[in-house]
């Protein structure tokens, strides 16, 4: 084109006849063209490398649209030399009938527009739609917002309604996410007791954040219930289902411990309930109610093995069990909460916490392994002890407690494997440790 003395932003098609003249326009118009295919690919590859080609997908087909049109005008203009007046006229009455027609869509494209200059949410981000839908945000373009929900369906909502929506983004500024339970206590237990044994259950929980600090907040108090709101955060919305069933968990173990019940919901059925005699909790035979290890016990045979419990109290940051030690007692905590920690790489590092109604040592007790990790208390605590003494006269008069009690720790501990190990073959390797395990406390504690 250089070489005949063509220049593509030099207005008119040229001298010569009339195919030459044609085919001098076609090059033109085909370098523009080309020149805004370039410009909009360099766009693209802008976005791609900067990680955020859904978020700017609404940008990107804007001005993509605005550089073709830009070449079109030039093209109409500096190659073909036609007026342009008589053109803009024609095209907003085209304008304003397609605008007519197309209002609806019209409204959803500039209500992008604006959501995309103001960015109140992004691509990752957990939004709230008028408190009915919520979900991930995973597109963002120029007609609808993308949202993957909970149950794994995508709800595509046009841009217009999402603009005036009241919208609640729950991954800024951080994405810790705060919320809260209501939980309802007989009260049969004092209002300061029931605030403290949630506040234990809230300090057990490895998935709460520790700041903002959780809070236990009494919402109602009646001869019928004590109304409790326990209040957290979690790192991110999508772990709170798990951190509440973990709650309600523990806060039913807890409970059990401590022979607090849970209020009925019909006021009637309130009558019918058992009251709990408050000098009965924390007692030893409440705490092995909780116990699983124990399930398979009698009432009598528990009575008879809490008669030989022993209490002890620690402080806070007081190491109650260091590494590697064989531990020849279970502990049963009845009050505060417990830390449980290895040592990798020479640092420590929390792997559980223990609160009331959850147990330790029964690997050292039944089967003579070390623990592998260090036990301390967070908080002021009171763990009751089961000394291999107290167990010994129990598994002599009844040495099939020892099958049952096998069965009960090798399932534990296969749990535990399969967590860590999502392919282990749990229905084979639990039968095959249930024979070992039932092996060791047999020669352990000298059964035939």
């Amino acid at each position: 084109m250089l070489a005949v003395g063509v220049v593509p932003f030099r207005p008119g098609l040229g001298s010569g006849d009339e195919s030459q003249r044609l085919l001098v326009g076609a090059l033109e118009a085909f370098w523009w063209l080309g020149a805004a295919w370039l410009l909009v690919g360099l766009l693209r590859a802008f976005l791609v490398l900067g990680r955020r080609p859904r978020e700017s997908q609404l940008i990107k087909d804007l001005l993509a649209a605005l550089i073709y049109l830009s070449a079109a005008f030039i093209i109409i203009v500096e190659v073909f030399d036609l007026p342009v007046r008589g053109l803009l006229a024609t095209s907003g009455a085209v304008a304003i009938i397609l605008g007519l027609a197309l209002q609806s869509s019209l409204g959803d494209v500039f209500s992008g527009i604006v959501l995309n200059i103001e960015r109140p949410y992004g691509v990752g981000d957990w939004i709230v739609v008028d408190d009915t839908v919520q979900g991930f945000v995973i597109e963002t373009n120029w007609r609808a917002t993308h949202i993957l929900t909970a149950n794994q369906d995508v709800a595509i909502i046009p841009n217009s309604v999402v603009a005036k929506a009241k919208l609640v983004n729950c991954s800024t500024p951080t994405r810790a996410h705060s919320t809260s339970i209501r939980v309802k206590l007989d009260p049969s237990i004092t209002p300061v007791t029931g605030c403290h044994l949630l506040k234990e259950v809230l300090l057990s929980s490895g998935q709460i954040l520790r700041a903002p600090e959780p809070s236990v907040t009494i919402k109602d108090l009646s001869a019928e219930m004590i109304d409790y709101e326990m209040t957290f955060a979690v790192e991110d919305i999508s772990i709170v289902p798990q951190a509440q069933n973990e709650l309600y968990d523990r806060l039913f173990r807890a409970a059990a411990a401590v022979g607090a019940q849970f209020s009925p919901r019909l006021a009637a059925a309130a009558t019918i309930t058992t009251s709990v005699d408050k000098h009965r909790l924390g007692i030893p035979e409440s705490l092995l109610a909780g116990v699983s290890l124990f399930s398979t016990l009698t009432v009598q045979e528990k009575t008879a093995l809490a008669s030989q419990m022993r209490r002890t109290e620690y402080k806070p940051s007081e190491v109650i069990v260091e590494v590697g030690t064989i531990m020849q007692a279970l502990f049963v905590v009845s009050y505060g909460v417990l830390i449980r920690s290895t040592q990798e790489n020479g640092r420590e590092r929390e792997v559980a916490r223990l609160a009331t109604g959850d147990y330790f040592g029964e690997s050292g007790l039944l089967t003579g392994e070390p623990l592998n990790g260090r036990v301390f208390a967070l908080t002021r605590a009171v763990v009751y002890e089961i000394s291999k003494e107290a167990l010994s006269p129990l598994l002599e008069a009844r040495p099939e407690i020892a099958e049952e009690l096998s069965e009960t720790l090798a399932s534990l501990q296969m749990a535990n494997r399969v967590l860590l190990d999502p392919h282990a073959d749990a229905a084979q390797g639990e039968g095959r440790l249930a024979d070992r395990v039932a092996a060791t406390i047999r020669r352990l504690f000298s059964l035939h």
